[in-house]
């Protein structure tokens, strides 16, 4: 097989932008993050880990993409 050909598997994991409910302030979280991720401003909880991905409660902005 030529070395064009071979496909390069894309990550299912990436980086988000989160809006903070309270403060509006905005955050960049990993997607499988392993710790909970805490507002710096107001200190609302913003993800929370689980087993895969974490668990968003705050307003999903878009991904970053590379």
């Amino acid at each position: 097989m030529k070395r064009e050909n071979i496909l390069v598997p894309k990550p299912r994991s990436n980086f988000i932008s989160v809006q903070c409910n309270q403060c509006e302030e905005k955050i960049t979280v990993f997607t499988h993050t392993t710790t909970d991720i805490v507002c710096k401003a107001c200190g609302e909880v913003i993800a929370v880990k689980s087993g895969s991905k974490a668990k968003i409660l705050g307003k999903l902005l878009g991904t970053l993409d590379q």
